[in-house]
């Protein structure tokens, strides 16, 4: 169903926060790379949906707050999961997909979503993104759930690196078509400019340059040292032990808890929950340390990942 309102201004959004994207997943996949992003004005977006070339990996999340919420559809090849987590831990791709490669693709999101929320000005909530979820879809059938009827948008995304290439197609419905119809107002985000500019059919961006030129109508990047100030949890672990309620009760003051680990064997070092480094206990001014003696390579950090989500 054709809203040519709805396709401006989904397009206008993407726009907005394509710079972002492409310098958040520059930095996450280690590697420059570019898009072209071509906007479907013409067609109803079921009959791309119909010609998608099954299994494909399905990512689902949901943009905007109230009454301008949005459906979003990312349909995928396999390889591209395989060679997104294989770019993010600097390793080959696998030969097939596991929990892995899904937990890497959904915490490379998430950094880009929260990339997004810090650059871009969003008095409306246009870019509040929730209930992010990633698998592999073998039919149509199984994405029913997801998929409305009637106003819809669609683009599609040409990806780039070295030799490799891959076509991504994004699908987008409004939970309330009545929100978005042309008014006094834009509802899913205020452009910058009076007015729009007009659609633009191709527009190429650079991955994994750190700064982000453009017109005046983008967003300006803000200063990641914005994070340096975030406060962070660090807990060392000497170990973990189950015990019998009955074992419990018996404990009193002077009682022994044996552990398993070895004196002296490393300790483990948390970060707000996820294991980051294991270290060994030092004595710094009569108060206990740790000294760190081992990060944990990219590729173990993201697999921790997968107990949390």
């Amino acid at each position: 169903m054709a809203n040519q309102y709805l396709h401006q201004r989904a397009q206008h959004n993407i726009d907005e926060v394509l710079p972002v994207v492409a310098n958040a997943l520059g930095q996450i996949l280690n590697r420059p790379f570019e898009v072209d992003v071509h906007y479907v004005t013409d067609t109803d977006s079921r009959e791309l949906l119909e010609g998608e070339a099954f299994p494909r990996v399905a990512v689902t999340f949901t943009s905007g707050q109230e009454q301008g919420v949005i459906r979003n559809l990312i349909l995928a090849d396999e390889a591209f999961l395989l060679n997104f987590y294989a770019w993010m831990i600097m390793d080959e791709p696998a030969e097939s997909v596991t929990d892995e490669h899904f937990d890497g693709l959904k915490e490379g999101l998430e950094q880009v979503f929260g990339q997004i929320k810090m650059a871009v000005d969003d008095d409306n909530g246009t870019f509040q993104f929730n209930d992010l979820t990633i698998r592999v879809a073998q039919n149509l059938e199984e994405l029913s759930d997801f998929i409305l009827e009637g106003d819809n948008a669609a683009c599609t995304y040409e990806l780039k690196s070295e030799e490799a290439q891959f076509t991504l197609n994004h699908y987008l419905w409004p939970e309330h078509p009545e929100h978005f119809v042309e008014k006094g107002e834009t509802p899913m985000t205020q452009p910058r400019a009076a007015t729009p500019s007009d659609p633009v059919d191709v527009q190429s961006a650079e991955f994994g340059d750190l700064s982000v030129t453009g017109s005046p109508e983008k967003a300006e990047i803000k200063n990641v040292n914005m994070l340096l100030d975030v406060e962070l949890e660090i807990r060392v672990e000497i170990d973990r032990k189950t015990i019998l309620v009955s074992d419990l009760l018996k404990l009193g003051k002077g009682s022994i808890v044996e552990l398993e680990k070895s004196a002296g064997e490393a300790l483990d070092v948390f970060v707000n929950g996820r294991k980051f480094a294991e270290g060994e206990v030092v004595v710094v001014d009569d108060r206990f340390g740790i000294r760190i003696t081992q990060l944990l390579s990219p590729k173990d950090r993201v697999q921790s990942l997968g107990a949390h989500f």
